[in-house]
Parts: C-alpha cells; sequence; structure tokens
C-alpha cells in the first residue's frame, strides 16, 4: 500500500474518532439517566444521538477497513495478472457478473436509516416551536425526504426478493472489442414478462469533479445499443428465467479502463421488464477490452454484422413518403417535446439570472458568462421547438433541407461522394441508465467535418432504421455487403 492510501485510512479513522467518542458519550448519559432519574431532556433523544454518532464513528471505521482489505486483495490479483485487467475483480474472473440490485439494496436501507435518524429530532422539535416561529415548519422537508427514502428503499428490498440474486453469467470473459458479447442473465419471474424483455448496453464515461459537498459525478452515455426479447425467448433456467444476451461492440469503442479514481470508463448491461407489481430492472458492469481476438480493421460498415438487424418500429416520429425525387425524410418541429421543454426551464433560469447579475454591484463579467450560456440555451431551445430537417434521396443525388418550420437553404450532395452515414449521440437526458439523443450524421470523401441529416432521435431502433434506409438508398449498404464478402 502506498504512503497516500495509508494517509487516506488515518484520516478517515482520525474524522471517525469524534462520532464514536460522542456516541458513547450520549449512550452513557442516557443510561445514567434512566438509573438516577435526573435531567430534564427525554431519554430516548440521548439514545438517539448515541446511535446516530455511534453508527457514523463506527460505520466509517469498518467501512474504511473493509475498503483496505478489498483494496490488498485487488492489489494481489493485479499483481498475478498484471495484463489482464479482467481478472481484477472476483465476479469479472469467475465469468458469473452479480447484479448491483442487493447493493443499492443496501446502500438505500444505511443512507435512509441514518437520515431519519438524523431528521427525527427534527419533527419532534417542529411542533413545539411552531407557535414561536412558523417559518420553521420548512424544516419539515427533512423528515419527508426520509420517507420518501424509506419507501425507496422498501421498493428496492421487494425487488430484490421479488427476482432474487440475479447474475449475468459470460460466455466468455472478456466481453471482446469488435466481437460479440454473449451470454445470459439468471433471474427469477414470479410473473411471465408478457411484454418481453428490453436489454441495453452502454459505454459510460463516468467523471467526478469537485469536492466535498460540491462534489458532483456525470455519467455521459458514449454509446448504447438496445434489443428486445419476447417471452417466447425466455427460457428455464437454474434461478427460475435464463435471458438470452447478445451484443456486437463496435471495433472503434473505447475499452473499460479506470484511468484514475475521478475518470473511468464503464460498461453497464441493463435488462428491464414490465411484470406485475415492482418492475423488473437489472444493472450489470461488465469487462469489455480490447484483446488478441479484437480484429485488426474495422468491418466495412458495422451494420452490416450487428447483432440485432433494424427493423422499422410500429410508430415513427420522422415522416417517410415517396415523392416525384424520391424518398423524403422530414423531421419535424418539436418531436421532443419534454427535452425542449426542460431545456426552455434552463434557459428561463439562466435568462432570469442573467437579469439579476446585470442590477447587482458586481463585475459584469458574472453577468456577461451567464447571459453567453443563455444565448446558447435560446439557440438549443429555437432548434427544438421550431426546426425541422428534410432529406430526399433519389436519382443518385440526397438533397439536404435544414431551418426552422421547413424553411432554409437546400444543399445537393452525390450519392457517389458519401463515404458513411452513421448515428451518434450528442445529447442525454438522465444519468447512466437515462435517455440519449441521437443525431444522424454523414461523412463525404473529401470533407473533414460531418453534415448532420437529422437531430435529436429518441427511439434507437427508429434512428439505426433510418440509418439503414439511407444507407440502401444511397447504395452504401450493397458496397458494404460486396466489400464485406470480397
Amino acid at each position: 500500500m502506498d504512503r497516500a492510501s495509508k494517509l487516506g485510512i488515518a484520516f478517515v479513522l482520525v474524522f471517525a474518532m469524534p462520532f464514536a467518542a460522542f456516541g458513547l458519550f450520549a449512550f452513557s448519559a442516557a443510561i445514567r439517566q434512566m438509573i438516577t432519574g435526573a435531567g430534564d431532556k427525554p431519554v430516548w433523544l440521548a439514545l438517539l444521538f448515541g446511535v446516530v454518532f455511534c453508527g457514523v464513528g463506527f460505520g466509517l471505521m469498518l467501512a474504511v477497513l473493509y475498503e483496505n482489505r478489498l483494496y490488498q486483495r485487488n492489489q494481489r490479483r493485479q499483481a498475478e495478472h498484471p495484463s489482464e485487467p479482467w481478472l481484477w475483480r472476483e465476479d469479472w474472473a469467475q465469468g458469473r457478473v452479480l447484479s448491483r440490485t442487493r447493493g443499492n439494496m443496501i446502500a438505500g436501507w444505511v443512507f435512509a436509516i441514518l437520515w431519519n435518524l438524523v431528521s427525527a429530532p427534527v419533527a419532534y422539535v417542529v411542533p413545539q416551536q411552531a407557535a414561536k416561529t412558523p417559518a420553521i415548519y420548512i424544516a419539515l422537508l427533512f423528515p419527508i425526504v426520509g420517507v420518501c427514502l424509506l419507501i425507496r428503499a422498501i421498493r428496492q428490498t421487494l425487488e430484490y426478493h421479488e427476482f432474487g440474486k440475479t447474475y449475468f453469467e459470460m460466455a466468455s470473459v472478456p466481453g471482446v472489442i469488435g466481437r460479440d458479447i454473449k451470454g445470459v442473465i439468471e433471474a427469477r419471474f414470479p410473473h411471465t414478462p408478457d411484454h418481453g424483455i428490453h436489454l441495453r448496453l452502454s459505454c459510460l464515461h463516468r467523471v467526478t469533479t469537485g469536492s466535498g459537498d460540491s462534489q458532483s459525478t456525470n455519467e455521459n452515455i458514449v454509446w448504447r445499443d438496445e434489443a428486445d426479447l419476447s417471452s417466447g425467448q425466455l427460457c428455464p433456467g437454474p434461478a427460475g428465467t435464463t435471458i438470452p444476451v447478445t451484443f456486437r461492440i463496435p471495433w472503434d469503442a473505447q475499452a473499460t479502463e479506470k484511468r484514475s479514481p475521478r475518470d473511468e470508463i464503464v460498461w453497464l448491461l441493463e435488462a428491464l421488464a414490465d411484470v406485475p407489481g415492482v418492475d423488473y430492472h437489472d444493472i450489470f458492469e461488465v469487462p469489455v477490452f480490447r484483446t488478441q481476438q479484437t480484429p485488426a480493421q474495422q468491418d466495412p460498415e458495422p451494420e452490416v454484422f450487428a447483432a440485432h438487424p433494424a427493423t422499422r418500429p410500429d410508430v415513427l416520429t420522422v415522416d417517410v413518403r415517396a415523392t416525384a425525387n424520391g424518398t423524403e425524410f422530414f423531421f419535424p418541429a418539436a418531436r421532443n417535446q419534454g427535452f425542449a421543454a426542460m431545456t426552455n426551464g434552463f434557459f428561463l433560469v439562466f435568462a432570469l439570472g442573467t437579469f439579476f447579475l446585470s442590477r447587482v454591484h458586481i463585475p459584469i463579467i458574472f453577468a456577461l458568462g451567464c447571459g453567453f450560456f443563455s444565448l446558447i440555451l435560446l439557440y438549443i431551445t429555437i432548434q427544438m421547438w421550431l426546426g425541422t430537417t428534410r432529406v430526399v434521396i433519389g436519382s443518385g443525388l440526397l438533397s439536404l433541407q435544414d431551418g426552422l418550420l421547413g424553411g432554409g437553404k437546400v444543399q445537393q450532395f452525390s450519392c457517389a461522394e458519401i463515404e458513411s452515414i452513421t448515428t451518434k449521440i450528442t445529447a442525454q437526458q438522465g444519468g447512466a441508465t437515462g435517455t440519449p439523443y441521437y443525431d444522424i450524421q454523414m461523412a463525404l470523401r473529401d470533407r473533414p467535418m460531418k453534415i448532420t441529416l437529422g437531430r435529436t432521435l429518441r427511439n434507437k431502433r427508429e434512428a439505426d432504421w433510418l440509418v439503414e434506409e439511407m444507407r440502401r438508398l444511397t447504395g452504401l449498404q450493397l458496397k458494404s455487403m460486396t466489400a464485406a464478402m470480397s
């Protein structure tokens, strides 16, 4: 163990000692009050303080000692397999990736109990002080949040007991970049998922910034693929139900990597199902690496070898129709009203912030900075509510009209100069399990910059199908198949 790690452990232990000492003091005061009957405060209040402070103090001590034990175990694994990082985690090495459900349930209960222990005195004090200070009712928000945390922990417990100790058994370890990641999820379903299972494989860039109270973690979705399984594709298994999993990992994907404690690349496999009672949602952190099995060159077009070929969705947000000039793809305005409304809200917050900052006696640079972000959000808001795109493919040409409410300059490109048409995640709502939004981008042979053919598609299946149609109409699909066969 290096010097920095030892100092970190020592700091946490020193930090935890006053909490533990105060908790023991509160316990001794409560016991003394119960024996002597002296004191004007309720005994339960002293006991509550003892539980909270002892829980925090001794809990931190046990946690840091447990983490130190895990750290030493991981260091031994890294020394034994320096060039095979997928063997550094016990469940990865065994090929059985454990679900996060149990860990989330335990963390949820610990956080909920600590929060409620700390906020319980508030619920006791507020009614007594409300007559003197009515504004103190605001403090009741803390117990209310505690109730919500308890409900969340109970729901996580029901989910864990409903579906059991689930795991993802990999066909081979690790998942190889440029190849298929295969395996099965073993779970228990008391009720048959009549609507099937929805699977998602996501590559995330997780970055932690700030420190202390201002620390925040952002999980940006770099890449995602999705698949739907019908109930007929599920099989009986050791735990009850076996869910088959197959995804193609793109050749240019980023490997699992912990660049630093605050910067890492993570791959998550999700399984979701709508069932009676508590819905099923499992998350597995899977190992994905570049190995000797990774192809030396990228496939001519990844879609040719896709594990889940693109199919037309039942409902399209893009209007596709045949015209005299060819097939038209029209991306109408306000297709994502929820996302647009959220962006609109952020714009209003920054606009109001700019107004108030310009009125107070502070350096003008703050108002200018806030105003700059307001203008960016205003542009995005206008695009979300009013922006339209029209793509027409026919007679060896691709016509593009991008503007507001159906207007804009028309550009034409020869299909022969198109190198690729692909999707790219350009925005997202939520974190790791949130919703990414896709742009359809076209690359030309003689231009370094890509051209956007469609924006903010929420449905991955729709985005993939539109790309396949555009590639078929421009002749790219035929070229890819010819290159793959040669």
